[in-house]
């Protein structure tokens, strides 16, 4: 319940950063675990948009042998992040800055193993989903999964995603509002 409530404070603050009208669902993070597929043990997760951490919880669940990095522009949610899942890392930050963020943490890129994303990337400035992008592509190694969610899926046909290949979505009807996922692999 507490969840919720400071989801629903930081939509009603910053709904723009927020990007959605609910907490993603269960169902929602159990489909977007499912694309990651499997993992070395110690390779790193980094998720991008954590909001309330509903999607962390689910994969250090299923997960439990691999760090997870979660990198989270909004400071209300950081801070409950650190505090309600002080297992993990959350980094206060912009996504687009991911090498940096990992530079901090001396965090290799080799050692990155997926990107799960819930970043409301349909409502960002071009020029910003086109920076994270290229962050992403620049950590993530060659045949490693990158895993994001969106709401509408025939509006991401607006991106270049030449760096990625996509796999089949995945629509989570049992999610408010239904979402899609949308895995893709990064290129070699």
């Amino acid at each position: 319940m507490r969840e919720t409530l400071a989801f629903f404070g930081q939509l009603a603050a910053k709904w723009r950063e927020t990007g959605a009208i609910a907490p993603s669902g269960p169902q929602l993070a159990k489909a977007m675990t499912r694309m990651v597929g499997p993992l070395e043990p110690n390779e790193v997760i980094i998720e991008l948009g954590p909001g309330t951490g509903s999607l962390t919880k689910q994969l250090m669940k299923e997960y439990p042998n691999n760090p997870v990095v979660a990198i989270e522009f909004n400071p209300v949610f950081v801070k409950r992040l650190r505090r309600v899942l002080p297992q993990i890392t959350v980094v206060e930050g912009c996504a687009s800055k991911i090498s940096a963020h990992l530079a901090m943490l001396a965090i290799p890129p080799s050692r990155v193993g997926a990107v799960v994303s819930g970043l409301p990337l349909l409502v960002m400035p071009k020029d910003l989903t086109r920076d994270i992008f290229a962050a992403i592509a620049c950590i993530l190694p060659a045949g490693k999964p990158y895993v994001q969610f969106t709401y509408s899926e025939r509006a991401w046909r607006q991106f270049e995603m030449l760096d990625f290949l996509p796999s089949k979505p995945h629509k989570v009807w049992l999610n408010l509002p239904p979402a899609v996922v949308l895995p893709f692999t990064r290129a070699g």
